[in-house]
């Protein structure tokens, strides 16, 4: 409570009792001037009466006696007066007093506590007012509370699903807090990276993991994170031990939006193929062992053998003793392969490699030829290759003089992408030193550079020309870019790992009940298309469809449909500016009869939702005819007419203007995903309020629709 809430009862209590006495008191004074006045016209009198048969000293005397018992008389009056003010006013405030106190015990002390008072008269409602509002406060607070036990038994199920999930998972997976801490490791990763009995709970990642590699990542997350974008970073650890731990690190994001900590999920590379091995290792002995056992147990029989053949056995023997032994030799290389076998890689960027590896060596001053060549993505591990750049910049800084100066540039050429320093001036070093430099990360085994560069599919190599010295590193481009870097900054949103709702058990209906089942309780696909144009009766194709699951309420990001489709036709310039599709993008995309099939099993039995929906059932209606198979004749609902319906006389009913008027923000506007995204939320948004105005099953929200429908069109003709 603050200093202002403490003030103002003590205030208001000693004011109300001060006005209270002071308005009895002005309701005295005005009878008692009047008394007074009269008084007063009465002594003139009588002064002026005995002045003409009594001197004037025993005048004055007389008035000065008078005078006193006036006062006296005044005195009395006004004490009286007073006293019966005072009493009134705590009569008045009796009630009130009982009020507050009754009032401060259930607010602060017991709920269940009511105020007790017979004045028959308005106090009196008003402290039964406060009655029933303490047992309607009573009641919300044992709903509260029961909801809050329902929570908490919800919340602990899951956490018991949850960790069930987490012990039987073959991955490891560890959360940290923002700070890099660890707040929770499931059993698999405290095997996988040797805690033994230790939970790991607390400890930094820095202190399990190679620590150069792991901040070079979260610095990635971070980034991303604060731009917008995706932040799943995949990600490579080999710890001292030999182990080679391949995963993925993402943001977790917080209550309110902002990042919380991080999740890592990984396994054991070397681990797998080491299995891999012992696998086949039985198979590869069993032949020699069982030969050479056979032999040596006829031997045994045949003691008295002929020496000729005693020395044949031997021979088979010693034979396949040689074929054990170079099973086990196989065996060895398998395990010397494991260990020095190529990284995995992942989809990078040349650019933000080389510039990554400059912030590693701030020492250097490195010229970077600019110009407006497009550098493909390549295929690498992102920190061995730009530690494979800082140390090649390390090494030039310091085999060359003052007067040298470095410049680098990226070329693409023949399948690769070629990184080259170039060197002027004085140099000293002897580039056949390059290939056993050491690339040492904190935490790691230090590896050669030619092995960092092999392990990551690159070449690398120098020549000199006149004064120049010119290391060259390639990489191999990557083959495929994914449509997401075409969506304008389209991503994914929170990820789904889990629906623990799917657990509750929830009617089963069929399709002939849809119709009179509850809104909540059914499962709706929320689709969207991108054509060629809106002309398809002219023959504008799709070229993108996209659906969003809903169940129980809730979007399922996880369970989504997405396909660009190739239209079989140009698609004109003045659409491409709206969805940015363009015809290299889905020259290798399925065609649309392809795609229906696929999206028609993704549909199965739920309701379809659109906006504008007789545009984008068009489009299925082609696309069925065009493969020749039955059109999906689920029932669907349209947010368009649910929108007039429920905001009618309001302006804007496109998505634009919905979303904006829910507060909902569009990501990838003019993609089918992020439509469809969208018009999943509005949706949501929609049906919430479709229970006030009568609506509560389909067969009632598709009236709803055809109602408004029927009244836009007969609006229209006047």
């Amino acid at each position: 409570m603050t200093a202002i809430q403490e003030e103002i009862p003590v205030r208001r209590k000693r004011s109300l009792r001060r006005r209270m006495i002071a308005s009895f008191l002005g309701l005295a004074l005005f009878p008692m001037i009047a008394a007074m006045t009269g008084l007063f016209f009465v002594v003139s009198d009588y002064v002026a009466e005995i002045q003409r048969f009594q001197p004037a000293s025993q005048v004055y005397d007389q008035f000065i006696s008078a005078s006193i018992q006036i006062a006296i008389l005044l005195a009395i009056f006004g004490g009286i007066i007073t006293a019966l003010a005072w009493r009134m006013a705590n009569q008045f405030l009796r009630p009130i007093l009982e009020i507050r106190q009754g009032a401060e015990l259930i607010a602060r002390i017991n709920l269940d506590h009511r105020i007790v008072l017979d004045t028959g008269d308005e106090l009196e409602d008003l402290a039964l007012e406060f009655n029933h509002m303490a047992e309607n406060l009573g009641k919300a607070y044992d709903e509260l509370e029961e909801r809050v036990r329902e929570a908490t038994r919800t919340v602990q199920e899951e956490r018991n699903r949850l960790a069930t999930v987490l012990r039987t998972m073959v991955d490891g997976v560890v959360v940290a807090n923002e700070a890099g801490e660890t707040i929770l490791m499931n059993p698999r990763a405290r095997i996988i990276l040797d805690m033994g009995y230790t939970s790991g709970i607390g400890n930094p990642l820095s202190r399990i993991l190679p620590s150069d590699r792991l901040n070079f990542h979260l610095k990635r997350v971070r980034q991303r994170w604060e731009h917008g974008r995706e932040t799943v970073e995949d990600v490579l650890f080999p710890l001292p031990d030999g182990k080679l731990l391949k995963g993925s690190l993402s943001a977790i994001p917080g209550p309110g939006g902002e990042r919380s900590g991080f999740l890592l999920v990984f396994r054991n590379l070397n681990r797998r193929k080491s299995e891999e091995t012992l696998r086949e290792m039985p198979q590869l002995l069993r032949g020699p062992l069982a030969a050479t056992s056979s032999l040596v147990e006829i031997l045994k029989r045949h003691r008295d053998m002929p020496a000729e053949k005693q020395m044949a056995f031997l021979e088979a023997i010693d034979e396949e003793m040689k074929r054990l032994n170079e099973r086990v030799t196989a065996i060895d290389e398998a395990n010397e392969a494991a260990q020095s076998t190529n990284w995995p890689t992942t989809v990078s960027y040349p650019r933000d490699l080389l510039k990554e590896s400059l912030l590693l060596v701030p020492g250097v001053q490195v010229d970077i030829e600019e110009d407006d060549i497009p550098i493909p993505p390549v295929l690498v591990e992102p920190f061995s290759w730009v530690s494979s750049l800082s140390c090649v910049l390390k090494w030039l800084n310091q085999s060359g003089t003052e007067q040298l100066s470095v410049s680098a540039n990226l070329r693409v050429e023949e399948g690769t992408v070629v990184t080259t320093f170039r060197v002027k001036g004085p140099f000293k070093g002897n580039p056949a030193e390059l290939e056993a430099l050491e690339v040492s990360p904190a935490g790691e085994q230090s590896l050669p550079l030619g092995d960092v560069v092999r392990k990551n599919r690159g070449e690398f190599w120098t020549r000199t020309s006149g004064e120049c010295l010119e290391v060259r590193l390639a990489l191999l481009q990557a083959d495929v870019v994914s449509e997401g870097d075409h969506t304008g900054g389209l991503f994914d949103g929170e990820p789904e790992f889990y629906d623990f709702d799917l657990f509750l058990p929830r009617p089963i209906i069929e399709r002939t009940d849809q119709l009179q089942s509850e809104l909540c309780d059914l499962e709706y696909v929320v689709f969207d298309t991108e054509t060629t144009g809106l002309r398809l009766s002219e023959g504008d194709k799709v070229i993108s469809i996209s659906g969003v699951r809903i169940r129980r309420g809730r979007i399922q990001n996880a369970d989504k449909f997405h396909s660009l489709v190739n239209p079989g036709r140009p698609i004109p310039p003045e659409s491409i500016k709206f969805h940015h599709i363009e015809d290299h993008m889905v020259a290798d995309a399925p065609s649309m009869k392809q795609v229906y099939q696929q999206f028609a099993e993704f549909v199965g039995d739920s309701v379809l939702v659109a906006h504008n929906a007789a545009f984008d059932k068009k489009c299925l209606e082609l696309a069925a005819a065009e493969a020749g198979l039955p059109m999906i004749d689920n029932p669907i609902l349209d947010t368009l007419f649910l929108s007039y319906g429920i905001h009618e006389g309001t302006e804007g009913h496109g998505l634009d203007a919905m979303a904006e008027r829910m507060g909902i923000a569009i990501e990838g506007r003019h993609t089918s995903l992020g439509d469809a995204r969208a018009t999943a939320q509005v949706f949501l948004g929609l049906i919430s309020l479709l229970p006030g105005r009568g609506v509560h099953t389909l067969a009632d929200a598709k009236a709803f629709c055809d109602r408004h429908l029927l009244l836009r069109w007969q609006s229209s003709r006047f």
